[in-house]
């Protein structure tokens, strides 16, 4: 074979080690010894480094000699620079997956082509989608956030034992209330810091309380009690109310951050960075203009890929590392957890049992009359309060003139394009995963709370159709009853009706059975 070029020195040394063999060319029965006579001799290479080379390695270079001479022992060239293993579509494809969102990390790239079947699954490996970007520059990586040297690393010991909550900022929006404005929205996030978990998230355009309650309240429902929460000194968090709230369902104080410090609750503000890179990106080059749509993309991304993606310190999912110690979770009971979340005021009734909150009336039953009384509300909805004489819960009202008023309709819708991208999107993310979303099976409490509720007021009928005469018996006026001044002791009602039927026989009024329900009642919290 004609030789193109001037030999390299690794070729060239190559020949020289197997030189003594090429020419002594031992009979069959001595190559063997002689092959391992070369092999325990110490080589020089060009870079000036002492190596041996084993005897299967002489043997092949041998072979090759022959079979090409000196260009044969060169070094093996990559025939061809590039990627060679994908088609040049499905290259077009995976830069312009990046070029859509460049925040997209390159395991994302592959998930989102493989989940959408913009390519077959299985055909995609990181290293190769990794060359394949480089070539046509889109394999930027942003520098790491500076890290603080003294924080400590630790982890709650078990699922609820301790809670996280941040507020992040997010996209920009079409705003309802100005056309032709936009609006930011804001994260409110609750994480378990022993599994990292997302609880809950809600967007907002507000930073405020009762958007973080809100977002608290279905943490809670959904997943039950913490025994501690821990978040820094932004305003809501120090509210009065947030205190409440926590002191009522776990009889503990808030945790904060020391002031200037927010990276103490680091694994919360993890989760923001992978939030702002895996989600709102995503969010940015998406079609989404309206809070509800994307609250709805938000849980879809939550429950589908953040609590189902191994994590890098638990080796878990978030979602299977929080299940696996049932026993640790508290459900909390619907009626205990509307009354930690009520505003709290103090009144005093006049003669007639009224008092006034907020611009409305209210009237309580006589024997409150004159009376110091601790009243809870709900500020969002003042159709019914709580009232508590000395720690006891007593009824509750409504307000005496009710003038329901509406807030005025906006229209939200989106306009038809709010983003500033060239071009259509190749694949929508997002709305592929909205359409794919399950609620993760949380213990949501409320269905069940509700269902309870039902079932006592259904008992308590059923306790009045056993005493009394079916032609006295007024359903509405004892389910109403009940959801004033409910819940009741089964057992007490019962006996109530005994003594009553006793005394005055199976058909007296139904209104003179509850007063006398109610005087019984009065005087066991007595």
């Amino acid at each position: 074979m004609p030789q193109t070029r001037p030999p390299s020195e690794m070729a060239l040394l190559r020949y020289q080690i197997i030189s003594a063999y090429l020419a002594m060319d031992p009979p069959r029965g001595q190559r063997g010894a002689l092959l391992k006579e070369l092999a325990s001799r110490a080589w020089t290479l060009p870079d000036g480094r002492e190596v041996r080379f084993a005897a299967e390695t002489l043997r092949g270079w041998i072979r090759a000699f022959r079979r090409g001479g000196l260009p044969a022992l060169e070094d093996a060239r990559r025939p061809t620079p590039g990627v060679q293993v994908l088609d040049q579509s499905v290259q077009d494809v995976l830069c312009r997956l990046k070029r859509d969102v460049p925040a997209r990390s390159v395991d994302r790239i592959i998930e989102i082509a493989e989940e959408t079947d913009l390519v077959d699954r299985g055909l995609l490996k990181r290293s190769t989608v990794h060359r394949v970007l480089q070539a046509r520059g889109l394999s930027g990586r942003k520098k790491a956030e500076a890290s603080t040297a003294d924080l400590d690393r630790f982890e709650a010991a078990f699922p609820n034992d301790l809670w996280q909550s941040d507020m992040l900022a997010g996209p920009y929006l079409p705003d309802p209330e100005r056309p032709g404005k936009q609006r930011r929205a804001w994260l409110h996030a609750w994480l378990d810091d022993h599994s990292r978990l997302m609880l809950a998230g809600r967007w907002s355009f507000r930073s405020d309380l009762p958007t973080l309650e809100l977002t608290f309240r279905e943490a809670l429902r959904r997943c039950g009690l913490p025994k501690r929460v821990y978040y820094d000194n932004g305003g809501p968090y120090r509210s009065h109310h947030m205190k409440q709230i926590v002191a009522v369902l776990s009889n503990q104080r808030p945790i904060y951050t020391p002031p200037r410090r927010p990276e103490g609750h680091g694994k919360i503000e993890a989760f923001n960075r992978l939030c702002r890179a895996a989600f709102i990106e995503e969010v940015k080059a998406s079609p989404i203009a309206t809070l509800d749509a994307l609250n709805q993309a938000f849980n879809a991304w939550k429950d589908l890929k953040y609590n189902r993606r191994v994590h890098g310190e638990t080796g878990q999912t978030p979602w299977d590392r929080w299940r696996a110690e049932p026993d640790r979770i508290v459900i909390v009971d619907e009626r205990q957890l509307t009354d930690a979340f009520l505003f709290r005021a103090n009144r005093t009734t006049d003669k007639t049992g009224v008092f006034k909150l907020h611009g409305s009336r209210f009237q309580t039953g006589p024997e409150l009359s004159r009376k110091r009384l601790e009243v809870r509300y709900d500020p969002e909805d003042m159709g019914q309060v709580g009232v508590w004489l000395n720690g006891a819960f007593q009824e509750r009202v409504r307000p005496l003139e009710v003038s329901p008023t509406r807030r005025p309709k906006v229209d939200e819708k989106p306009p038809s394009d709010v983003s500033d991208r060239d071009g259509d999107l190749m694949v929508d993310y997002l709305q592929s995963l909205v359409e794919r979303h399950q609620p993760l099976p949380t213990q949501d409490a409320v269905a069940a709370a509700l269902a309870a509720e039902r079932a006592h007021e259904d008992a308590v009928v059923d306790l009045f159709a056993a005493h009394l005469e079916p032609e006295v018996i007024d359903e509405r006026e004892i389910r109403e009853f009940v959801g004033r001044y409910g819940p009741l002791d089964v057992e007490l009602v019962e006996a109530h009706l005994a003594d009553t039927v006793e005394a005055l026989g199976a058909d007296p009024h139904i209104h003179t059975v509850l007063r006398g329900l109610r005087e019984g009642l009065a005087g066991g919290a007595a």
